[in-house]
């Protein structure tokens, strides 16, 4: 099957931004894109009147789709599609497509500096990031004009990885983005020093402190040279052991990254994608796009299972 790159498109800047990342996540992986501009399904029966509602919103649907035309620079080309589609919700609209063809990602864009996170009209985080069937990548406020006027290539990947199977999962998809583009992938962790020993009863001396501090730094090293060395040779990959609290430091050094990865938990039957704090402020303060990988989903899958906690 053809890979795909669906983009959730509401006709506003932020949908632009969704646009931008999502042409160069296609262009990255050699897939289709397929942008999305949902509108409700018929609520109000099949009356002359309830007909009308449902004309007057398509229309405006594919009014919003024009605006995707032109900022695309007119005709798309072949492997772009634009869709207006009914559906239950925005959220529902991107599953459906994302499942139907098998996506590597669906693509949305933040509101203004993220602050809020809402993704698309009527629609929130959550409603687009659970039960999602693959990674879901979200574009910066801005990042549609960042990226004009420029080759717009993914050059760097970074994915945050503690060891934790939802972590593994995360790399997994980084890595084969990686292979996809040609890029090179850093895979980083943090270890906050200061906080190490904190908590052991009685207090023990600073040389103490700073013994378990490196036994700390030490695993952390191991686990990425681990997952590093199972990755193979097709991807050129390095691990870096960063020092301080983890937001603060993931966010400070993926300044020069194109893309940063990062898993999520998923709880029940329904994979249900739960955003700790860690993805949150990923997703509020990081200045390049940040791709949120459920468990079991999108490519690389069967690289890790398990429980909740974020891959950071």
């Amino acid at each position: 099957m053809t890979r795909t790159i669906v983009v959730g498109y509401d006709g506003t800047d932020h949908g632009d931004d969704a646009l931008a990342l999502g042409r160069m996540l296609a262009g990255t992986a050699g897939a289709e894109l397929v942008v999305a501009c949902a509108y409700p399904d018929d609520p109000l029966g099949e009356s002359a009147a309830a007909v009308e509602v449902a004309d007057g919103m398509r229309a405006d649907a594919e009014k919003k789709l024009e605006r995707a035309r032109q900022w695309l620079g007119g005709a798309p080309d072949a492997g772009v599609s634009l869709r207006a589609v009914a559906g239950a919700s925005p959220s529902h609209v991107l599953h459906d497509l994302a499942e139907a063809s098998g996506a590597a990602a669906i693509v949305v864009g933040a509101t203004h500096h993220g602050k809020a996170l809402r993704m698309l009209t009527g629609s929130t985080p959550d409603a687009v990031l659970n039960h999602a069937p693959c990674a879901v990548a979200v574009a910066p406020d801005g990042f549609r004009d960042a990226v004009r006027g420029t080759s717009g290539g993914v050059r760097q990947i970074a994915v945050a990885y503690d060891g934790s199977p939802e972590a593994g999962h995360a790399l997994a998809v980084a890595a084969d983005f990686a292979r996809w583009a040609g890029a090179r992938l850093r895979v980083v962790t943090a270890v906050n020093s200061a906080a190490v020993g904190i908590y052991p009863p009685p207090p023990l001396d600073v040389a103490a402190y700073e013994e378990l501090g490196q036994i700390a730094r030490d695993e952390a090293q191991r686990r990425l040279d681990e997952a590093i060395a199972a990755l193979g040779s097709d991807v050129a990959a390095e691990g870096a052991v960063l020092e301080g609290d983890v937001v603060t430091v993931l966010t400070e050094h993926a300044q020069t990254d194109d893309l940063l990865f990062t898993g999520s938990g998923a709880k029940g039957p329904f994979r249900r994608v739960l955003l700790g704090s860690i993805s949150t402020h990923l997703l509020r303060d990081a200045a390049c796009p940040v791709v949120v990988v459920p468990r079991g989903s999108g490519a690389g899958d069967g690289s890790g299972d398990g429980g909740d906690a974020d891959a950071a």
